[in-house]
């Protein structure tokens, strides 16, 4: 009983919606029977517990008796109190949307002929959409649906000539062009990272009739339009620094998940270029996660991603930004994932103090890192050392820790295929090791060979060793 969708579902809901849910289970519209009342009570307090029973047999006896054990009865109280838990996660789901409470409203006033009560609601809602800061895709639906459900009161009323027919195409356009714009920039993210291929339907018509429109001036049209161009035109930067300003721009307008999906959608375009030389957008990307930092939409539930706190230490680096880095790095300290807190601090600090040729500072840094039990950290750590001991020609040192970073991604079968990103950073700085410095040729055929190589941790530093 423990993995059934009932317990699972359960156990998703926090203490306030557990106790909500109590109080949407008492009223006698959404269950007549107390055995249901009773389940739920038991599975809650169980919930509570180290290690929880719900042993149906235990339930049986809790419920029936001492009543000889049959299997069906605690089969339907079960799926009764599911079907009574799913209607309360939709209820919570439409309280959240004002919008849709709204709607829901109008289209019943509509249907029992209640015009007046109908047309007050419809301002309602209008007056809460225009009240609304948010400008973002789920807006224009709104809108589209809103306007339609005028129209289909005028129908009903018979004053089909006083229509709103071409108000409901246009936000209809909207709506649509907007979303359209939004699902094929996805698809063709995804289409990168996982080489895999979409059809894209009819995105170019849309982005045609947006152009001859002169739509990109609304927001959840103008951030899609410039998103997907700077993403087919991989070689037209303007494309890029237009959907940049223009993210930045509109980021207060959009819903706080949204805004984060475009902020990762433009972040991953601009280390796609990077990552093939157009170092110029190493500004732009740290601007974006600069500002994605300040609007919060990298901090979910007060957390941010170790990953995240990592990328935006390492691209602030590369830009030799010591003090605003050293200030991040402190402040946002404590909204790394507990488990990972110090390590994360740690590493990263280090990371800052050898890039500014800090060694021994670093090197004490990475003397606590090296004992994570963390994989990432513990490679982060080893990448770096070795980086560190290159520097210092310290060629023994490097030895050891290039003979424990091979035992080490030999041994932990969850790297999985980034197992190649680090084996090529080994060979890379054992070439790197044996390169004669004054021999021009082997220096530049090295150099040519790393940047063909596309999975290689660490890249641009063998670039500056080589330079």
């Amino acid at each position: 009983m423990e993995k059934s969708k009932l317990v699972l579902v359960l156990k998703s809901l926090d203490q306030e919606e557990l106790r909500v849910f109590k109080l949407f289970l008492t009223s006698k519209l959404v269950n007549q029977h107390e055995q249901v009342e009773a389940l739920f009570d038991y599975l809650r307090s169980q919930l509570k517990v180290r290690k929880p029973d719900f042993s149906k047999k235990k339930i049986f006896e809790l419920l029936f008796g001492n009543k000889p054990y049959k299997d069906k009865p605690i089969r339907n109280l079960m799926s009764y109190l599911l079907k009574r838990l799913e209607r309360f996660l939709i209820h919570q789901e439409m309280h959240q949307k004002k919008n849709a409470e709204l709607l829901a409203l109008c289209q019943s006033y509509r249907k029992r002929n209640l015009h007046k009560l109908f047309d007050q609601t419809v301002r309602q809602a209008e007056e809460m959409l225009a009240k609304s800061a948010s400008r973002d895709v789920q807006y224009h639906q709104w809108n589209y649906e809103l306007e339609k459900e005028k129209y289909n009161a005028l129908t009903q009323q018979k004053r089909a000539s006083a229509n709103n027919l071409q108000v409901v195409s246009d936000r209809l356009d909207i709506s649509y062009f907007a979303d359209r714009l939004r699902q094929s920039c996805v698809m063709l993210a995804h289409q990168t990272v996982y080489s895999t291929s979409y059809d894209l339907g009819i995105v170019s018509l849309v982005v045609q009739e947006v152009e001859k429109r002169e739509l990109q001036h609304v927001p959840a049209i103008g951030i899609y339009y410039y998103l997907y161009l700077a993403q087919i035109n991989e070689d037209n930067i303007a494309f890029f620094k237009q959907m940049q300003h223009t993210l930045i721009a509109s980021v207060q307008l959009f819903e706080k998940d949204e805004m984060r999906d475009i902020y990762l959608l433009a972040i991953n375009i601009a280390i796609k270029n990077i990552n093939k030389g157009r170092l110029e957008l190493m500004h732009e990307l740290l601007a974006l996660y600069q500002s994605g930092i300040e609007q919060g939409v990298f901090i979910t539930n007060e957390v941010l991603s170790r990953f995240t706190f990592k990328n935006i230490v390492a691209v602030a680096l590369r830009l030799r930004k010591f003090e605003w880095v050293e200030q991040f790095i402190k402040t946002y300290k404590m909204n790394v994932e507990a488990p990972y807190r110090e390590v994360t601090y740690s590493y990263n600090l280090a990371r800052m103090h050898s890039t500014k040729k800090e060694y021994a500072k670093a090197l004490k840094l990475l003397a606590v890192t090296a004992l994570s039990d963390d994989v990432y950290i513990n490679l982060d750590t080893k990448i770096l050392l070795s980086r560190i001991y290159y520097e210092q020609n310290e060629l023994d040192a490097l030895e050891l820790v290039i003979q424990s970073f091979k035992a080490y991604i030999q041994r932990k079968k969850m790297i999985g295929y980034q197992r190649s990103i680090y084996q090529n950073f080994i060979s890379s700085i054992n070439k790197l090791v044996s390169l004669n410095p004054y021999d021009r040729v082997a220096k530049k055929a090295l150099l040519e060979e790393i940047e063909a190589t596309p999975l290689l941790a660490d890249k641009y530093w063998f670039l500056e060793q080589l330079a």
